[in-house]
């Protein structure tokens, strides 16, 4: 008996050890499945966030962001069972224009103040977004899951916030390009505006100017008159080259200052000089040679007129600081390159102005008292020309022996047969008798502008009519057959443009001369577009006149 009761005894013991067993096992089981089930919904929600970025990552990229494709974003974040609804708050201050303030549909009354931090508001986490160290909003979302920790939702859901912060930083940066970038086209059509209309009010102006003082020089002066006549020329001569300084350095910080190709030769750049500084230099009482070495070809293509302002400045300045001795051009052609040296004995240039000669404004003498006259444009001038041209420019200068320029242009070779238009030198006075039974109209507002053209006209035996307006000129040519007409670009109720294109449309066929301070690539074909044959840019000359004459009545 006592043996079968310790055996029932054991039995009993051992089926309890073995109940707590099966429920320790059931238990642990249990705790394997929750773990099991909670695991499998956050692998599920991981890979929905991680499809989901990488999706919108790229269509972020691709696309403009806007409230659709916002939209969108918040549709795929919601087609998880853990995310029921979705809001999203945009701060109008740093997404104004770029998508809808508010997206979603979470009652906001649920909610309470935001704070700078993720954070949950019972089943709502409500996730700051932050561009640029500046508050963008809010994202809120819904969420109903027992089996994924909150702190793991909360890193999930933060990559999505990053993202569209991201998204957000990349449109406004990319509205900021577009607004700077309309912003510096609409400055620079303003400028590029400002400086045609300087262009034009003060060349006019100064066509009147020196254009009178050519014709008084053809009149019969006394000699004080003639004194008188002489410093009003040089005046006149002079403001003509700050003023062309001034509107050159403002076409090249606008980016206007374009080239003008023609085919010429060596020639036409000796004669230039020659024709301008032969005269300068003997009343100096200096010597002024140009020389060349090698062969040179029959024709160059470029600008002529560019190269001749590079030249005419180097050797203005050498001149000007030259008191003895000589001024010496001397010119070779090198490995397609045209080499130019332009060597003077005069005053040199200090060795602590040396760094700063190309600089704008930039003069060897600064002092009130300062003895030689200019801007401080010319060599910038110079040294921009030279680079738009692919070109170099240098120098080496002694003060007190004198300076040396070195000029090096690339240039390709021409020929006649090329369609590329021959440099046109300026001709002689044309004959009076040549001209004689040509009818010719000048149109152009300004009193003083016919004025001096009617008389340089006049001295050639031509007696032209006159029109202040494009209107006027159409109904002149109506009344009257005309040979040439010189025609204004800029007048009141009817410029030369609009004039021109009328009276192409009505048949009139004969030449019309621009008469314009333009000396823009844009403002001249603008003038042949139009139907203008050539053009006379302000100010000009008797000479530039009678080239124009020639080309056109001869």
């Amino acid at each position: 008996m006592a043996a079968r009761k310790e055996a029932e005894k054991l039995l009993e013991q051992k089926s309890y050890e073995l109940y707590q067993a099966n429920q320790q096992l059931n238990l642990a089981l249990k705790q394997l499945q929750k773990q099991t089930l909670q695991d499998l919904q956050k692998f599920e929600f991981e890979e929905h966030i991680d499809s989901t970025l990488i999706y919108f990552g790229r269509a972020f990229l691709s696309r403009a962001l806007d409230s659709t494709l916002l939209a969108t974003f918040i549709e795929r974040l919601i087609q998880t069972p853990v995310i029921t609804s979705v809001f999203l708050q945009l701060s109008p201050d740093q997404v104004d224009g770029l998508v809808e303030n508010q997206l979603g549909n979470i009652e906001l009354s649920l909610i309470q103040p935001y704070m700078e931090v993720p954070h949950w508001q019972q089943d709502y986490l409500c996730l700051p977004l932050m561009v640029e160290r500046l508050s963008a909003g809010h994202m809120v979302f819904e969420i109903h899951s027992e089996n994924i920790e909150r702190e793991f939702m909360v890193k999930q859901l933060s990559l999505v916030g990053e993202l569209l912060c991201s998204a957000l930083s990349r449109q406004m940066i990319m509205k900021r390009q577009v607004e700077s970038r309309k912003r510096a086209e609409e400055s620079e059509k303003a400028t590029k505006e400002f400086v045609a209309m300087i262009n034009h009010e003060l060349r006019t102006p100064l066509n009147g100017l020196l254009g009178s003082a050519e014709l008084l020089a053809d009149t019969l002066l006394d000699a004080e008159q003639q004194s008188y006549l002489t410093n009003l020329q040089h005046s006149g001569d002079m403001l003509r080259v700050i003023i062309n300084d001034l509107l050159d350095f403002s076409k090249m910080n606008a980016g206007m200052m374009q080239l003008i190709m023609t085919q010429f030769r060596w020639q036409d750049l000796q004669n230039t000089l020659y024709g301008i500084f032969t005269n300068k230099a003997r009343e100096g009482g200096i010597g002024f040679v140009i020389e060349s070495r090698g062969d040179f070809p029959a024709y160059w293509i470029g600008d002529v007129e560019r190269i001749n302002q590079i030249l005419v400045n180097l050797v203005g300045n050498a001149i000007k600081f030259t008191h003895t001795g000589e001024v010496k051009v001397l010119a070779r052609w090198i490995n397609d390159r045209l080499l130019l040296r332009i060597t003077d004995t005069g005053i040199g240039i200090p060795f602590e102005s040396h760094a700063t000669l190309f600089d704008p404004f930039t003069q060897v003498d600064r002092s009130s008292s300062r003895q030689y006259e200019g801007t401080g444009l010319g060599l910038a001038i110079c040294k921009n020309l030279v680079e738009l041209m692919q070109g170099d420019i240098d120098f080496s200068s002694v003060e007190g022996e004198g300076t040396e320029f070195f000029v090096s242009i690339p240039l390709e070779i021409g020929s006649r047969e090329l369609k590329v238009p021959m440099y046109e030198s300026r001709p002689l006075r044309v004959s009076p008798d040549a001209l004689r039974q040509h009818s010719i109209l000048v149109v152009d507002d300004i009193r003083m502008n016919q004025l001096v053209i009617n008389q340089m006209l006049k001295k050639v035996n031509l007696t032209p009519d006159n029109c202040e307006n494009g209107a006027q000129a159409i109904e002149a040519v109506e009344n009257k057959p005309y040979d040439l007409i010189f025609m204004d670009c800029r007048m009141p109720e009817m410029d030369g443009f609009d004039a021109t294109e009328r009276l192409r449309k009505s048949g009139f066929n004969m030449p019309i001369i621009a008469l314009t301070a333009a000396t823009t690539l844009e403002e001249r074909e603008r003038c042949l577009q139009c139907g203008m044959n050539d053009i006379l840019t302000k100010p000009y000359t008797a000479l530039d006149l009678d080239a124009i004459l020639n080309k056109w009545l001869s």
